[in-house]
């Protein structure tokens, strides 16, 4: 399965739940929303719509640490992701959290903590190597990851958070966004998530997901023809 999403709405909520499937809510990033507004999105989102959140910043800005306050927003967090029936939950790292041997006993045991009561934990980790963060991290937690500098051998679920080339406000050039289809189409992943970040996300997933369709299936495979029965010829003696 692929799921093609933005991070946020880059356009009225109503419109992006009839034109995409998926969607990574960035609004959850400053706090979690109101009743209404889950609501609401429950009722605009179809039945099969993926919805992955992003975590308050105030549990990356406490560098993970698992004092009082993050795990009262992480019990908060999971209760709001368990409402939404949320597929996946990106705790985006700030750029200062680098891999040291403090930050990863932190980060390790974070993810212990919140494997009990998130599904389908995602950590964001600009600063660590892919090889880095599954080093620290159980090998079952989903890394996020850029299809055009890493390569991802995940099983169950492969998520990939494009920031843009340089930043929010640059821009994907067809190459580059020709290579996301690429990956999609090798991809091996039981779930292949592409979110896209940047100012252009809107049209960039549209480009993608128009090559997704694009793509001539592979005709299906022709039914072995049965062999005729064979006819018994009944003589009768004069």
């Amino acid at each position: 399965m692929i799921s093609i999403a933005c991070s946020g709405f880059p356009i009225p909520a109503s419109r992006y739940f009839k034109e995409f499937s998926a969607i990574e809510i960035a609004d959850t990033e400053l706090g979690l929303p109101g009743e209404g507004t889950l609501r609401r999105w429950l009722r605009e989102g179809a039945d099969e719509f993926v919805f992955s959140i992003v975590a308050p910043k105030q549990i990356a800005n406490s560098g993970f640490a698992l004092d009082p306050e993050t795990k009262q927003a992480v019990s908060a967090l999971a209760s709001f992701s368990k409402q939404l029936k949320t597929y996946a939950v990106v705790f985006a790292a700030n750029e200062e959290f680098g891999p040291t041997k403090p930050n990863r006993a932190r980060l390790r045991a974070f993810a212990e903590h919140v494997a009990g009561s998130i599904t389908r934990p995602v950590f964001d980790l600009p600063s660590w190597s892919r090889k880095d963060a599954l080093a620290t991290l159980k090998q079952d937690v989903c890394v996020a990851f850029d299809p055009l500098t890493e390569a991802s051998d995940d099983v169950d679920l492969a998520y990939a958070r494009m920031a843009g080339p340089s930043g929010y406000r640059s821009r994907y050039d067809a190459t580059a966004l020709d290579r996301v289809v690429e990956h999609c189409q090798r991809s091996t992943a039981r779930h292949t998530v592409v979110v896209f970040r940047n100012i252009d996300r809107y049209e960039n997933s549209k480009y993608v997901i128009k090559k997704l369709a694009a793509e001539p299936q592979p005709p299906p495979r022709a039914a072995k023809a049965r062999p005729k029965p064979r006819t018994r010829t009944r003589t009768t003696s004069p």
